[in-house]
């Protein structure tokens, strides 16, 4: 029983520790979504096929979303009209480099962590939404049912 309650205390401490970083992470989200329209991150997404990517990585750099809530966004932003490349690298970037996970990395890493973790994020979501676009086939954003033919067949 000691044990379990050591482990629960030693969480809540990392919990405390960790904190402040998350609330100034969830603090910089909110100041993203007052200044960034849907409608703007659709016009730059939409055409092209390398610099849609770049711009969907940059865009997804500092948004502090984990890799749950980025696949609704991502949809939502493919369905805007980006292109697959950009919305594949936007997945990519955006759970890899948060500025809440920025924040964290700092807490407890050391600062060329901190640097390294984005910039190998960035590099990896362009990389990932270049080659979509290049090799990639186009699947349509939401799959349609076909309806049945009468008579059963």
């Amino acid at each position: 029983m000691t044990f379990a309650k050591e482990i629960l205390t030693e969480s809540w401490h990392l919990y405390l520790d960790v904190s402040i970083y998350m609330l100034f992470g969830f603090l910089v989200a909110g100041i993203l979504y007052v200044f960034f329209k849907a409608d703007k991150i659709k016009q730059y997404l939409g055409k092209g096929k390398i610099k849609p990517v770049f711009l969907s990585a940059l865009f997804g750099i500092p948004i502090p979303l984990c890799s749950c809530g980025v696949v609704p966004v991502a949809t939502g932003l493919k369905k805007q009209g980006a292109n697959s490349g950009a919305a594949l690298s936007f997945m990519i970037a955006t759970p890899e480099s948060g500025v809440d996970s920025i924040a964290v990395s700092y807490a407890m890493l050391d600062p060329i962590m901190t640097v390294v973790r984005p910039v190998a994020g960035f590099i990896t979501a362009v990389a990932t939404g270049i080659a979509q676009n290049f090799f990639g086939t186009e699947q349509p954003a939401v799959a349609k049912a076909v309806p049945p033919k009468p008579g059963g067949g």
